[in-house]
């Protein structure tokens, strides 16, 4: 039984992080609004501080869960699309932006100077307004420092306008909204039960009933408004700031043949690529990186790459291609890697093996494939005889921090998952068929898939992220 006391108990690996964060010359973490040096989009916490926040988030949600009672917790979550309208509505009207000064964003501001301060075309009611910023309060992105006065706190930082990490607000925030009008409607319908085409999911049936019919699926959305497309190129690049840092330091990148090639098929512009390769640029100087997507996201990629990292451009170590992931893979030289990060979510079975097919009847013996991908753990129970309170302590203790990356077995009572602390790859699952038809997977769909298409698991390397990066060979 699930003991208060228990994960209580747990709660002490905070004095671990503090360690980890001094011994790191890091400051400790903050609600101000200032960015943390993990905050960054090249910042990975340590092995032990990854677990040791893992284990603190899942048990400060379970005891949540047993202390509050079931009304609220019923309308908690019968009312989150709330909070999900509130905040990107924020980030729609460039909230952030109006504070001008450090001062001000820790003093805050009168909501009546906030809307005042508000670009045309984006001024709101300052009493809507004010009651919006008190949901988002309460789960930390704003304060009110007194009556109708607020500051953003750490996180709505990231919402400064034309970041990647605001670009996320829409499209993807968004879509998730229409779907959901239609998600019980179109799971229920017996004529869509066992359509696994991208056609079919509920983002499709929310836009119909809003009288969009000529809305086909979520690709056929962005051919139609190529300024959401270019947004969500840019929002792919703020998904990697749960991801990219992970990425480049627990996969052996250092480690590749010489001569490699890197073909990132599905690249869009190509973000994670290019952080790769400044990650060993001069450490595998013979590395080359291939671009392959459709015409469109290959031209915002050219023109990424040559802000973001020329020096590629010019030593002839990134080139691009258009091209279409469902065909055979025109490159077929030795030494290979054939990169999809976050492909195979986007697509049911079918479609996810005759990608992979076109991979294997181009893939030279010397070569491989590697899955960015989130892997789906069963939210199974931990059990009293498995890790407790004292066991995760002394497994923390021993880390090795120089090591590769291993995560730690869930202690009582966390579920196997780590539970809470995982919520983003569950909520990621729901969003895949929400928006697309498709899903993430468990391990055992993963080699379901590997199999048919003529590949074998090699290797499976957990990050310090949401991603794992699964290694195929052919067989």
């Amino acid at each position: 039984m699930t003991s208060l006391v228990a994960l209580t108990r747990l709660i002490p690996s905070r004095a671990t992080i503090e360690a980890e964060l001094k011994a790191a010359n890091l400051p400790p973490f903050t609600l101000e609004p200032k960015y943390h040096p993990l905050d960054s989009l090249d910042a990975v916490p340590t092995p032990t501080l990854h677990e040791a926040r893992r284990v603190a988030m899942a048990a400060s949600n379970m005891i949540k869960a047993l202390v509050q009672d079931v009304g609220t917790a019923m309308m908690d979550m019968s009312t989150q699309s709330l909070d999900q309208a509130a905040y990107i509505m924020t980030a729609d009207i460039q909230l952030i932006d109006v504070f001008h000064t450090e001062q001000e964003k820790t003093a805050g501001l009168h909501v009546n100077e906030i809307v005042a301060r508000l670009p045309e075309g984006k001024k709101v009611d300052p009493q809507k307004l004010a009651r919006c910023l008190r949901l988002l309060s309460t789960e930390h992105w704003w304060i009110e420092p007194s009556a109708e006065v607020f500051a953003p706190l750490r996180w709505a930082l990231i919402n400064t306008t034309g970041s990647s990490t605001w670009a996320w607000a829409d499209p993807v925030s968004y879509g998730t909204l229409v779907g959901s009008v239609a998600f019980t409607e179109q799971m229920t319908d017996p004529a869509k039960i066992d359509d696994d085409t991208i056609d079919a999911a509920p983002f499709v049936r929310g836009f119909h009933r809003m009288g969009m019919t000529h809305i086909k699926n979520w690709w056929d959305w962005f051919m139609q408004e190529p300024d959401r497309l270019e947004r969500f190129a840019r929002s792919m690049e703020g998904s990697g700031y749960i991801n990219l840092a992970a990425i480049k330091v627990d996969y052996p990148w250092e480690s590749l043949a010489p001569n490699t090639t890197l073909v990132d098929v599905g690249s869009g512009q190509g973000s994670v690529s290019m952080h790769i390769l400044k990650h060993v640029y001069d450490k595998v100087p013979t590395l080359k990186v291939v671009l392959q997507d459709r015409p469109q996201h290959i031209e915002q990629g050219k023109k990424f790459w040559a802000v973001e990292l020329p020096a590629a451009l010019a030593d002839g170590r990134v080139s691009f291609e258009a091209h279409d992931f469902f065909t055979e893979n025109p490159r077929k030289e030795p030494n290979t890697i054939y990169w999809f990060r976050f492909i195979m979510h986007d697509w049911t079975d079918d479609y996810a093996i005759k990608i992979l097919k076109g991979i294997r009847a181009s893939c030279h013996s010397t070569s491989k494939v590697l899955l960015g991908e989130s892997v789906m753990l069963e939210a199974l129970p931990s059990l009293p005889s498995d890790s407790g309170v004292a066991e995760f302590e002394a497994s923390l203790k021993s880390i090795d921090n120089t090591a590769p990356y291993q995560p730690l077995k869930a202690p009582y009572p966390i579920p196997q998952n780590y539970g809470f602390a995982t919520k983003t790859t569950a909520q990621y699952d729901i969003l895949m068929y929400n928006l697309l038809n498709a899903l993430e997977r468990t391990m055992g769909n993963f080699e379901k898939i590997v199999a048919a298409s003529g590949f074998k698991i090699a290797h499976v390397y957990a990050t310090r992220g949401t991603a794992s990066i699964i290694e195929l060979v052919p067989v």
